[in-house]
């Protein structure tokens, strides 16, 4: 079982005050949502790095790495704050499952088949991408449960 650690850079820290997230309340859900698909008797302690990439249109996680990066508004600014960590949560969901598939699952960034142009176009080759599509069934299973998992340990006020 991995116990993930999440280091956040010096903006993204501040980013998340602002959004009122909290950053340990993250660390065990997803720990929790990974222990509850991999399942391992040895504990592991595994750190990622999150940033937050501003002014990005999209969130990223570049392939045989440990970071992740968010895009800093994935919400229309008249959103409510609850639907805004919502939506934070689900760009952290689907950048995480790339992590999964490739430092658990193996998969090489070759392996994607879909170029920048592609993602930035969204067209048929990215959305129908089957580790696209693998990621985004992951946020959509995995997204009310993490919410109540981040919930239960999220200091009060977050």
């Amino acid at each position: 079982m991995f116990v993930f650690k999440l280091r956040p850079t010096e903006k993204t820290v501040n980013w998340l005050k602002q959004h009122k997230i909290d950053s340990r309340a993250l660390e065990i859900a997803l720990t929790l949502i990974f222990g509850e698909i991999y399942p391992k008797k040895k504990i592991k302690k595994k750190q990622l790095t999150i940033q937050v990439d501003m002014g990005s249109d999209g969130s990223t996680y570049y392939f045989g790495t440990d970071k992740i990066l968010l895009c800093d508004k994935p919400y229309a600014n008249n959103n409510s704050l609850k639907y805004k960590k919502i939506t934070i949560f689900r760009h952290l969901l689907h950048e995480f499952r790339h992590w999964m598939q490739s430092q658990v699952l193996g998969i090489k960034a070759s392996q994607l088949n879909y170029t920048d142009e592609d993602y930035l176009k969204n067209n048929k080759k990215y959305k129908h991408n089957k580790y696209e599509k693998d990621a985004r069934k992951f946020e959509d299973k995995f997204v009310v449960k993490f919410m109540k998992y981040y919930s239960c340990f999220k200091t009060s006020g977050q």
